[in-house]
């Protein structure tokens, strides 16, 4: 058994999950919950290209829109079984995962998962 089809079907789904949350983390934690930044940026949201990331970062999971877009993404991949929606449920589910939308994103980033898993196996 090579590694190539466990390199496929495991770790690069794995490591695109991991560099999502890291990812999304630094996004929370620097952008988000900082206090300095929250300071400056209450009065003016779209003054200056951080206060305007850190408000269009808000705006992604206000009202569960990061974790309804993941699940919608999911869904869509497991019912058409097209790798590129997988992807990107993955991406978006993992992301959603640290920005307050778990409930929605840990379902999403699983599709994503399988779809990619059962996928690779299957043209295996």
């Amino acid at each position: 058994m090579s590694a190539a089809p466990w390199l496929r079907t495991v770790a690069m789904p794995l490591a695109v999950a991991l560099l999502t949350i890291a990812f999304a983390s630094v996004a929370r934690y620097r952008l988000v919950e900082s206090a300095a930044l929250t300071a400056r940026c209450d009065a003016a949201p779209w003054d200056g290209a951080d206060c305007t990331l850190r408000t269009l970062t808000i705006q992604a999971f206000a009202a569960q829109r990061l974790g309804w877009t993941a699940f919608a993404l999911g869904v869509l991949a497991t019912l058409l079984r097209w790798r590129a929606l997988a992807w990107a449920a993955l991406v978006a589910g993992s992301a959603a995962l640290v920005l307050y939308s778990a409930a929605l994103g840990a379902p999403a980033a699983l599709l994503g998962a399988l779809v990619l898993v059962r996928r690779a196996e299957s043209s295996a």
